[in-house]
């Protein structure tokens, strides 16, 4: 089974971010707002938690200069130290997210209504944007971090009855593991299996690229996803949840 420590590297190398800072084995990642993966601290290690609150207070200060709110993203490998300053501070808890991964065995092959494209390529981000409602802004972020991927990454897409994005997600393998990132499926189509074959030709094209298990993040109060994660095999391995300052409250 798939470590903490396992996962949470392969996420931060299969969702880059457009600017990272370093200390010790805390990350601060930026990216002009775009998810709250790639713009929020993370503790990769429960043992470094000493000094949190001067530290957070430095990493405070480089949120401020790229305009964005200070978020803390609270894994099992936030330490104790870290989870105090923040009670005490009155950080606010919110977006619970779940950790599910599953070991790749035998895999359902590839949906043949599936196109398969380079993660950077210009059709799958148009997928993407027309199916999430990206902004000009969070189009070209989202290019951005895509284009910052230094892993093999796959953009998966399957179209409705009229030739337009019906479904689509992203897929990107990093040491053995494949993780699933955006998937989403029209509103006008969900129910109907879309995702279950998305995921097929995901988990597929990770085991053909190298994987042995998959992961993914979802909403905890996604019960659809969940559901589906849950039916294909998928496991829960452990939560998280993001923490805001509380001056970002009122934002």
């Amino acid at each position: 089974m798939l470590s903490v420590e396992e996962i949470e590297a392969v996420s931060l190398a299969t969702w880059p971010a457009l600017e990272t800072v370093e200390d010790g084995k805390w990350r601060a990642r930026f990216a002009a707002g775009f998810s709250g993966r790639s713009n929020a601290i993370w503790s990769l290690d429960p043992a470094d938690d000493t000094n949190a609150a001067r530290r957070i207070d430095a990493l405070s200060a480089r949120y401020s200069e790229n305009d964005l709110p200070t978020i803390f993203r609270v894994t099992p490998l936030t330490g104790e130290g870290i989870l105090d300053t923040l009670d005490q501070a009155g950080w606010e808890h919110f977006k619970s997210s779940l950790v599910l991964s599953l070991p790749l065995a035998q895999t359902d092959g590839f949906d043949g209504a599936a196109s398969l494209y380079d993660a950077t390529d210009p059709r799958f981000l148009a997928a993407q944007t027309a199916l999430q409602g990206f902004d000009t802004k969070q189009q070209q972020t989202f290019a951005a971090i895509l284009g910052a991927l230094k892993r093999p990454a796959c953009g998966i897409v399957i179209a409705d009855n009229d030739g337009a994005p019906g479904a689509s997600l992203l897929c990107v393998e990093s040491d053995g593991i494949v993780m699933v990132y955006d998937v989403i499926t029209s509103g006008k189509l969900r129910g109907q299996g879309f995702g279950r074959r998305m995921m097929a030709s995901a988990l597929s094209w990770g085991a053909e690229n190298g994987a042995s298990h998959a992961a993914l993040q979802v909403q905890g109060d996604n019960a659809p996803a969940i559901a589906l994660y849950l039916a294909m095999g998928f496991t829960f391995r452990y939560p998280y949840h993001y923490r805001r300052k509380p001056e970002a409250n009122a934002q």
